[in-house]
C-alpha cells in the first residue's frame, strides 16, 4: 500500500512539474508575441513619422494648388490606413487632455519659458506617442513650458 501511494505521489509531482513547465512556455510565447507586435507597430509608426515629414515638406514647397492638394491627399490617405492598421491591433495615439504633459506617456525633449502659461503645457508634439492598452509602445516627444 505504501509503495502504491509513493508511486501515485511521484506521478503527481511529475505531472505538476510538466504543468509548470508548460505554463512557463505559454508565458514565454505570450511575451514573444508582444515583442513581435511591438516591433511591427514601431515599424508602422516610423512610416507614419516619415509621412508627417513629407507632408510638412510639401507644405513648405511652392507647388501648384493641384499638385499640392494631390500630394497632401495621397500622404494623408496612406497615413490614415496605417493608423487604422495600428488601431486594428489596439494601438492608439496618446492624446493630451488640456494640452498638458502626461508623465509615463511622454518625454520632454525641449522646454520654453512663457510666464503666461502653466508649467508642463505642451508647446509642440515633435513625435506622437502610441500605446497598446495600458502599455506604452513609444513615448511622445514634447516641447513644454517651464518657467
Amino acid at each position: 500500500m505504501t509503495e502504491t501511494i509513493e508511486k501515485i505521489r511521484s506521478q503527481i509531482i511529475q505531472d505538476l512539474s510538466k504543468i509548470i513547465e508548460l505554463q512557463n512556455k505559454i508565458r514565454q510565447s505570450e511575451l514573444e508575441k508582444e515583442d513581435i507586435i511591438k516591433d511591427l507597430c514601431l515599424g508602422i509608426i516610423d512610416v507614419i513619422d516619415s509621412l508627417e515629414n513629407k507632408i510638412n515638406n510639401v507644405l513648405e514647397k511652392k507647388l501648384s494648388d493641384y499638385e499640392f492638394n494631390k500630394s497632401v491627399q495621397t500622404f494623408k490617405i496612406i497615413q490614415k490606413k496605417l493608423l487604422q492598421l495600428l488601431q486594428k491591433y489596439g494601438v492608439t495615439q496618446v492624446h493630451f487632455p488640456n494640452n498638458k504633459l502626461i508623465t509615463g506617456f511622454s518625454k520632454v525633449i525641449g522646454v520654453e519659458p512663457d510666464i503666461t502659461k502653466e508649467n508642463d503645457t505642451i508647446v509642440s508634439i515633435v513625435k506622437n506617442g502610441y500605446n497598446r492598452g495600458n502599455k506604452v509602445i513609444r513615448e511622445a516627444e514634447l516641447i513644454v513650458i517651464k518657467n
